[in-house]
């Protein structure tokens, strides 16, 4: 069991290890609001589940690693998932993106407004993919020829990890936009003595292919479930 497994033992605050699928007993899984029904984590050695009583009494018996299985099983209707992610970590160093893009830290005391005239260029199911929120501890901007292209906005989680949200503008993809702002990002993080962590929505393809490019390698997921 690694450092992110156990962090997450004490996030969820489990103290005895009996097994490496754990019921927590906690109310994690409300967060979200009172629709919410299930929350998981897995990793290759730890599963946690934080869930009310039906759903329990179906993962006891089936020990599911994936909430994706469980609506299979119930072939049910009327949930959801508002939260399927996976959390990639570095293997090693970064690697280098060499490149014409510019990026630039800003703080949101200053650039306020510059920030949020880029971000309307994004609807809301790219913002929603990207997890994309101002409400975040450090911003980057990429330019190319003067003009804003891609941005990252990072917030620093449970210790001692620091997680990104990343946009780019669709004419601007393939060009290196993305690489350039996270191999800025991680240094930075570096710099913090933070652990960089990359999320992505399992659906959004071209985010994850980008973190593994730059050597970022799966560790584990996370999914919330909810009624519809």
């Amino acid at each position: 069991m690694d450092s992110i497994d156990k962090s997450w033992l004490a996030r969820l605050g489990v103290n005895q290890i009996e097994s490496n699928y754990i019921f927590t007993g906690c109310e994690y899984y409300k967060r979200g609001g009172e629709e919410d029904l299930a929350f998981l984590y897995a990793s290759d050695n730890l599963t946690l589940v934080s869930c009310n009583e039906d759903v329990r009494t179906h993962l006891e018996k089936s020990k599911l690693r994936s909430l994706h299985d469980y609506i299979d099983d119930v072939n049910s209707q009327a949930v959801e998932f508002y939260i399927d992610d996976i959390d990639y970590y570095l293997s090693g160093h970064i690697c280098d993106a060499k490149s014409k893009v510019e990026v630039d830290q800003l703080t949101l005391d200053a650039h306020r407004e510059h920030i949020e005239q880029f971000i309307t260029g994004f609807d809301e199911e790219e913002l929603f993919k990207a997890d994309f929120s101002l409400d975040s501890d450090y911003f980057y901007m990429a330019y190319l020829e003067g003009q804003p292209v891609g941005i990252i906005a990072s917030y620093c989680g449970v210790e001692p990890f620091e997680s990104l949200s990343i946009l780019v503008t669709p004419n601007c993809r393939q060009r290196g936009v993305g690489k350039a702002l996270i191999s800025r990002w991680v240094k930075e993080v570096e710099k913090r003595g933070r652990v960089a962590r990359y999320r992505a929505n399992r659906d959004n393809i071209a985010s994850r292919r980008l973190c593994e490019s730059l050597g970022f390698v799966a560790h584990s997921h996370i999914q919330r479930l909810a009624k519809l």
